[in-house]
């Protein structure tokens, strides 16, 4: 039934996407994911990886390991070029279907070093956009605004609330760094620990999720677990 939702929508000319949150359990469908896209014309995929706060921190178990995570996303670069190549075989065009990876900006510095040893000319344009983003942006140019009102630094941050936008202006709290989380959020590439104090790319990816640090070192600038990039690969730059 889903799946003919999906048809309903496409054939209507309503953007279709797809959501899918990667763990050890189903990171072998994500080839067969890619064939539903390309078969069904759908334009949208965003791969999440898991992030354990909330209702994921019964789920860090589940977390891919760094050798799995890097063949993920082998397979997201492989497939993104053929799903490219195909549509360009059959329109005479570039594929409109956009495909993201969310929730661990290691995956933009992989990308761009991946890049580096096969196409350099291209990894400089991805190496100019990343430093565009900055990586992380909770608490800088993210936040969550609950269905009470209270104001976190992302929809990750739900055990911490800079205030509540019933009794003062979002605009208010947002700009008010008496808050100790969100001062430090704005100013966290010295305070990163571990691997991230250590990586020269931290500028790109901004410490990556601190959420996902400190759910698993309770220390909010300690090195995020998630992270799979090599001692090796972080020192290259």
């Amino acid at each position: 039934m889903a799946l003919q939702g999906i048809r309903n929508c496409v054939k209507n000319n309503v953007r279709v996407g797809l959501r899918f949150t990667i763990n050890k359990y189903n990171f072998r469908d994500i080839a067969g994911i890619f064939d539903l896209i390309a078969g069904e014309g759908i334009e949208r995929a965003c791969f999440y990886h898991l992030v354990y706060s909330g209702r994921g921190a019964s789920m860090a178990s589940t977390d891919l390991s760094p050798s799995q995570a890097r063949k993920v996303m082998d397979l997201i670069f492989s497939r993104c070029r053929k799903l490219s190549a195909g549509s360009a075989v059959r329109s005479g065009a570039a594929s409109n279907t956009e495909i993201l990876t969310v929730d661990n900006h290691a995956d933009g510095v992989y990308l761009y070093l991946r890049l580096k040893q096969k196409d350099p000319r291209r990894a400089e344009a991805a190496l100019s956009l990343l430093k565009v983003n900055g990586g992380n942006k909770s608490g800088i140019g993210i936040a969550n605004i609950d269905h009470l009102g209270f104001v976190h630094a992302d929809q990750f941050w739900g055990h911490y609330s800079f205030g509540n936008v019933r009794e003062r202006r979002f605009s208010e709290i947002w700009m008010d760094e008496s808050d100790p989380l969100l001062k430090s959020l704005r100013n966290r590439l010295p305070l990163l620990k571990g691997k991230c104090g250590r990586c020269n790319f931290k500028d790109l990816c901004g410490g990556n999720f601190r959420v996902r640090a400190e759910a698993a070192h309770q220390d909010t600038w300690q090195e995020d677990p998630a992270c799979y990039l090599t001692e090796e690969e972080i020192t290259s730059r």
